[in-house]
Order: C-alpha cells, then structure tokens, then sequence
C-alpha cells in the first residue's frame, strides 16, 4: 500500500505579505523526496531555525520508521520476532495503524508487507502471482492476532509490517509541532513534504493557505490543478491516486495500491484527496478511500469529524463529500441555485406489480441537459452489471462512459412503495448549475417484467416548482418539488 501523493502545492504567492513575514525554506532529498516549509510572522533567524528543527525531526523519525533503510526500528522488528525496546514513535505508528484498518474494515492497513514485497519482486517479469493464493494470504495477515501493548514488540512470523501509507502522515504531525516550538511567534506554518501538507494558523495578510491540488489523473508539478483549497487552522491534506507510480507485470502497468483483502493492485479504483485535522488521518483515509468502493468512502468520511475528501472515479467523474466544496476558495465553489439541501426533492413510488415472477426492477434517475446530456447521476437501483445495462437509456447516455464510477451511486435495488430523494444542484463535476431548462430523467426495467422511460422537462430559475405524474406500469406516482431560496454565501 505504498502511496503516490499527488501534487499539492502551495498557490502562488500570498499578496500584500511583507517579504518578511513569508519565507519558504526549501530542501531536496528529504524522505526521499521535496521539503518545503513556509512561516509566517517570523523573523529570518527564527525561521531558519525552526527549518533545522523540524529536518532533524523528520529525519530522527526516518531512522525509526522507513522501510527501505535496513538499520531502522521497523526493519529490525521485520527483520526478528520481537523488538525488546521499542520507541514510543513506532508503538504509536503500529497502533495508529490497527486503528485504521478496523475503522476502514480492512481497506487501509500496515500488515501487507509481504504482499508489497511479491509484486516488487514481479517487476518487469511475463507472469501474474497465483491470485488465489494472494487473497488467501492476504485474509489470513488480517485475521493475525497482533499485540502492541506488550514489554516487547513481538512480530508474527508471517507479518511484515509496512507503514508507508501513514508514516508521512505521523512525520508531518510530529515536525509541525517541533516547528511551532522553535518558532512561538509565528502566526502560521505550513510544511510540505512530496505534496502531503500539514498546516496551522492563517499566513500573513490571508484568509487561509491556498493549497492547488493536481488532477489525479493526469498530475503535473506546475499545473493541471482540479481545485484550489482555502485552509484555516491545523489541518493535513493527502491525495492518493493509481497513475504515477506502479509495477509493470505481464506487460500490464499495475497500481502500486494494494488492496489489502485481495492481495491484489486496486483496479478501476477512485483516486482520493482528503482534509483531516491531522496528516497522520488525511495519510490513512486517503489510502483507504483508493481501495473503497465510492459511496462506502464518502459514507466513511462523514463519519470522521473534521475530514473532507474528493474522489475522482477511473473515468474522471468526481463525488464530494458533504463539506468538501466549503474549502474550495471563494471563486472555484461554484454554488448552486439554492442553498437548501431540500430545495429539490423527488419522491418516487416502486409500484405493486401482480406477478408470478416478480423480480425487484432496476431503476435509474438522472439530470440531463436541455439537449439529454447527461448532468448528475441521482440514483442507480441494481446489483448487477449485465442488469445495469438493460436499464438502457441510463447505459447508453451515461453508464457506459464511466463504470468504475457506478459504485458511487448504486444502491441495492428495494421492494415496492414511496421513496425520497434531493438533488443538491450540482453536477457530476461538483458545479452548480445555472438557471435553464434540464430534464429529469427516470429508467427502470425488471426481470420477466416490462422497460419504462420517463422525461420530465424542468424550468430552474427562481419561481417554484411542483410536478405530479404517474408511470404506466413499472414506475409509479413521482412528485417533483422544487422552492429555490436565498444562494449560499
């Protein structure tokens, strides 16, 4: 579960800051990759020496938790059965490790080592690993005991452990205080460590620090941003995708995120960029989130307080998470025409149907453009690709060009009677729309039973709307409710 951290970087320079009050200090080679660290409201003598001490940190920390250096703690715990006298660094990294492979259920977790090491080992070679072994393999580290509470750190002969996809995280936390210490008077500190950030207070003369965030599915260092984040207090932000780094096997390019049930490279997975209050929590969701399944990430993330999170499917569609659009700066949130979430409300009815062989119908609902593009997906009833598809209106307008995206939106499908949903005003790409005409599209189709289509025009602007209809057969009585209110500020 080795990360890719996509570039995040920090958005120009901050107008109106004296030259004094905003200095980056800069260095290379730092894990294995850029540092960069930016103070605000402190003088030049200060600042340098908050920057030494924040790298003697990190580097102290290094020797402690890197898996690639044969001398440091972890290593030599791998390298054993036990570890007689463990820091409290690694301790704390292993627990915040457990921590987070219960909370995700097992989609982030450090015991996949091993697993790791098979794929590096197959680099360049013409054969796959036996999948079926993997997965067993896989199953059976996390179903291992493992206490980390004891005298002495004691290792399961299988495991290995492999802390990469938190220990920037927990570096990044742990350098931000030992600069706040070197550094009392400092109003603001920002440390960027190969584009995972942690940042407290506000830079000089600013609202917050504005953070680009690359495109995950096509990063560049110098542009290609998707989003400019504006972010106030102590807050770490992560991005975890599947296109700049890899293993090539069997003439295929492979993620180099493993899924840590399968034992297998996540294929068509979202890419993940997440806030939290901390790096270390914004570290592990991020990896998480680029194994999940779409909507069980999201439904995640609004669990954990204070973390926002985008994703970005295989195909480019993108799903937000309830607060996410709040960071964006004033200019990129793009609001929609109502600020309430219940200013559009669809309620729908899966009718009785007196059959033999009832099945449960799939059902689509979307927002198309004027001219049937399709805008939003709203809801996908079902449980099966090949049913999915005889939903044939939604696959040919919308479900086709992105199915790694349908986990985003599908829900089981369910038995007859009255429903809700709402629609937030946004698009697929998190832009609200502006007033105009769009239509309402409904699909659903059953086993053994028959396909109905409904479209229903809509007129958004800031005049009510209220429409009652009834399908003829496999879609029952729709009422469509639509009371724009004030926008949002």
């Amino acid at each position: 579960m080795i990360k890719s951290f996509v570039a995040l970087a920090l958005a120009g320079t901050l107008l109106g800051a004296p030259a004094s009050a905003q200095q980056a200090q800069q260095r290379q080679g730092v894990l294995g990759t850029s540092f960069e660290m930016t103070l605000a409201g402190s003088d030049a003598a200060t600042e340098s020496a908050a920057t030494e001490a924040a790298l003697a940190e990190i580097k102290r920390l290094e020797a402690i938790l890197s898996t690639w250096r044969e001398d440091s703690e972890l290593s030599r715990l791998n390298a054993g059965s036990q570890l007689p006298s463990a820091s409290k660094e690694l301790r704390e990294v292993l627990q915040l490790c457990e921590k987070w492979r219960r909370q995700t259920e097992a989609a982030f977790s450090c015991r996949i080592g091993s697993l790791i090491e098979q794929w590096r080992k197959l680099e360049g070679s013409a054969e796959l690993p036996d999948r079926p072994n993997l997965r067993r393999d896989a199953r059976a580290l996390n179903r291992l005991d493992v206490k980390l509470d004891g005298a002495a750190l004691e290792r399961p002969a299988t495991l290995q452990w492999n802390v990469d996809a938190i220990a920037k995280g927990y570096i990044l936390d742990r350098a931000l205080e030992v600069a706040r210490k070197a550094a009392p008077r400092a109003s603001g500190i920002r440390i960027d460590i190969g584009g995972d950030a942690v940042q407290w207070g506000t830079p000089a003369g600013n609202d917050g620090w504005k953070v680009a965030v690359a495109n995950p599915q096509s990063p560049r260092d110098n542009g290609n941003f998707i989003a400019t984040l504006q972010l106030k207090g102590q807050q770490g932000i992560a991005a975890s995708g599947h296109k700049t780094r890899g293993v090539r096997v069997a003439n295929r390019q492979w993620s180099h995120i493993i899924d840590p049930l399968q034992g297998w490279p996540a294929e068509y997975a979202p890419s993940a960029i997440v806030v939290a209050k901390d790096a270390a929590t914004a570290d592990a969701l991020a990896t998480a989130l680029s194994v999940m399944p779409i909507r069980k990430g999201l439904d995640l993330i609004e669990r954990i307080d204070g973390a926002q999170a985008l994703l970005v499917s295989d195909g480019g569609r993108t799903f937000a998470s309830s607060g996410w659009y709040d960071l964006l700066v004033p200019s990129e949130r793009h609001d929609p025409l109502w600020a309430n979430p219940d200013a559009f409300v669809i309620d729908y009815e899966i009718p009785t149907v007196d059959a033999v062989n009832y099945r449960r119908p799939y059902l689509a609902v979307w927002i198309a453009s004027a001219e049937r593009e399709p805008l939003r997906q709203l809801l996908l009833l079902g449980d099966s690709e090949r049913w999915m598809q005889e939903v044939r209106t939604w696959w040919r307008r919308a479900g086709r060009a992105d199915t790694g995206a349908i986990d985003g939106f599908v829900r089981p499908t369910r038995r007859p009677g009255q429903y809700s949903l709402n629609w937030d005003g946004r698009d697929d790409h998190g832009r609200g729309v502006a007033a105009g005409e769009y239509i309402l599209c409904i699909e659903a189709t059953r086993e053994h039973g028959e396909r109905e289509y409904l479209e229903i025009p809509l007129a958004l602007g800031d005049k009510p709307l209220s429409i009652n209809l009834s399908g003829k057969q496999e879609i029952g009585k729709i009422k469509v409710s639509y009371t724009p209110g004030a926008k949002p500020r």
